[in-house]
C-alpha cells in the first residue's frame, strides 16, 4: 500500500521506499504501525501522515515565498 494524500507520498524514514504493509488487519488508526516492503522498517501511520503534512507545509510556505518575489511593487 502507498499512503499519500493528492500528490504528496510517504516515504520510509531509512530507505525512501513507498511500498508499505500493515502489520495488523482492519482499518488503519493513527497508531497502526506499517512496515516497509523494502527494507522492513516499521512505522507508525501518524508518523507518516506527519512526514505528508511537513511536505505539505513545505511546498506551501516555498508557494508564498515565490508570490513575495514576484509580487509587483
Amino acid at each position: 500500500m502507498i499512503v499519500h494524500i493528492h500528490d504528496i507520498t510517504a516515504v520510509c524514514p531509512r530507505c525512501g521506499g513507498t511500498e508499505f504493509e500493515p502489520l495488523t488487519a482492519g482499518p488503519l488508526r493513527l497508531p497502526s504501525e506499517l512496515r516497509c516492503k523494502a527494507c522492513g522498517t516499521i512505522s507508525r501511520y501518524l508518523t507518516l501522515l506527519d512526514q505528508i503534512g511537513e511536505e505539505a507545509m513545505r511546498r506551501a510556505n516555498r508557494a508564498i515565498d515565490q508570490l513575495k518575489k514576484d509580487r509587483p511593487r
